[in-house]
């Protein structure tokens, strides 16, 4: 069980909990599934919960992660921006697609890049599509929704997102690509087919991550 057992290390260790980039000082009894934990040299715990949402309180009840309510089947009256964290971005046009790319060949407003920046500080990272830089995605600039069609093709496309040394703090910078449709200005994104994130415990030195993404 592993709620039980992140609680019982929270007690046990002069570390910090962390799930989804935010410190949870107190966590309930409670079973987490799909999830992935690690540990850095100064005893903090990373819990990566791709399908739970961490609520932060302002009073005196705790911080708890709790599981993200599915998907509605049906297109709801005002369109979201899906993602593994649903949020509503009202207001936030989606950034039109390019006039024209290397490629050509994938319809425009089907494959998508959307960002989420949960207070990061210092991420840089560059954005690789089949040989071509795109675009680079930085913490604390304003959400990017990105078509990537005019850069893809149908197959294999080869996606290579490098991250350029840093000092990084805060929470998560995410990454999302996929599937998806545009909606009145904004983007429903369906499950996304690479899900990537910097932290603040990575590697200072950057890193370069590569993806392959199958268009059918």
């Amino acid at each position: 069980m592993l709620g039980a057992l992140a609680f019982w290390v929270l007690e046990a260790t002069a570390g910090d909990v962390y799930v989804n980039g935010v410190r949870a000082d107190v966590l309930p009894v409670m079973s987490m599934e799909n999830v992935t934990v690690r540990f850095d040299a100064q005893g903090n715990i990373w819990i990566d919960a791709p399908t739970y949402r961490v609520r932060v309180s302002t009073g005196d009840a705790p911080a708890a992660p709790y599981a993200v309510p599915p998907a509605p089947v049906a297109v709801p009256p005002t369109p979201v921006v899906y993602l593994p964290e649903p949020s509503t971005l009202p207001g936030r046009p989606a950034t039109p697609p390019p006039a024209a790319g290397p490629q050509s060949g994938v319809a425009a407003g089907s494959w998508w890049l959307v960002t989420e920046d949960n207070d990061s500080v210092g991420h840089d990272v560059d954005v690789v599509v089949n040989g071509v830089s795109v675009r680079h995605v930085r913490s604390g600039e304003t959400q990017l929704i990105l078509d990537l069609g005019a850069w893809l093709k149908p197959g294999n496309n080869t996606i290579t997102l490098n991250a350029a040394p840093g000092s990084y703090a805060g929470g998560a910078f995410m990454v999302y690509m996929g599937k998806g449709r545009a909606d009145e200005g904004t983007v429903r994104l369906e499950a996304p087919d690479i899900r990537y994130s910097r932290r603040a415990v990575d590697l200072a030195a950057g890193a370069s991550r590569a993806y392959t993404l199958v268009i059918p």
